[in-house]
């Protein structure tokens, strides 16, 4: 049995990482998926509609930063014009630079906060109404073992553990309305991100730290999402579901050396 069978799924960042692997298990598990993805990833969205729509899957690529509520009202009425309803929206967009405190611009600050969090936000508000006219709907939010920890990247800890909160208020707003709101807690996993700001002797130092010694696949967080949208767990809601190899909480690696005392 397909356990989204004919749901439509909006996935915002689903052009590589996490995004890209939970569209490719959604359409395996019978959903129709929209996917967006900021226009430098134009090719890899094509490409995977294209991937998806041979297996007869319906997509929709609207491209754009979702942190924008130009972008974020198109993403949400594209998908209503065309398949008539949004039956699950995982908002996965984001971003995750490393610097210290003392080195974030305040530009840099608001930008991750703009893709990470504002995006949840503008997504969510956009579609509760779709959502709560048919008194139902599941809203997927993806936060971070940072979010409990903090740790070097303050501004992408900060948005995330916003992420968290927010997916408890939702929680509470949608559940009069049978609508259900849950996040992921990703720890670290091997993402074209992470290969981006894992340098090899940092990643080995995380797979010590992590008791199944190995970072986490995009297919085993995709795996979850999945359930978590399905009818499986219609009585989960409000969660913040970590997935991190029983690290638990997540213990980033400090700049050694350049701390000045």
């Amino acid at each position: 049995m397909l356990l989204l069978k004919d749901k439509i799924a909006v996935i915002t960042g689903s052009s590589r990482g996490i995004g890209r692997s939970m569209a490719r298990a959604f359409a395996r598990e019978g959903a129709h998926v929209v996917l967006n993805g900021r226009r430098t990833s134009s090719r890899l969205l094509t490409e995977l509609a294209k991937e998806l729509e041979s297996e007869g899957v319906h997509t929709l690529i609207v491209k754009g930063d979702v942190g924008t509520a130009a972008v974020a009202h198109r993403l949400i009425q594209k998908t209503l014009d065309r398949f008539g309803r949004i039956d699950i929206l995982v908002n996965n967009a984001g971003i995750s630079p490393s610097a210290s405190i003392e080195e974030i611009t305040e530009a840099e600050w608001d930008d991750v906060f703009k893709t990470n969090l504002k995006s949840t936000f503008l997504c969510s508000k956009m579609a509760l109404a779709s959502m709560k006219k048919r008194g139902s709907g599941v809203i997927l939010n993806i936060s971070s073992g940072s979010a409990k920890s903090g740790g070097v990247g303050a501004h992408y800890a900060a948005s995330k553990a916003g992420v968290s909160t927010f997916t408890k208020s939702l929680s509470f707003e949608g559940a009069p309305y049978s609508i259900r709101a849950n996040a992921i807690s990703p720890g670290p996993i091997a993402t074209e991100m992470a290969h981006e700001l894992f340098t090899p002797e940092r990643k080995k130092t995380l797979e010590s730290l992590i008791p199944l010694g190995r970072l986490g696949k995009p297919e085993e967080i995709a795996d979850v999402a999945v359930f978590l949208c399905s009818e499986e767990a219609s009585f989960i809601t409000g969660e913040i579901i970590e997935l991190d190899g029983g690290l638990n909480f997540y213990k980033p690696l400090s700049y050694a050396g350049k701390a000045k005392r």
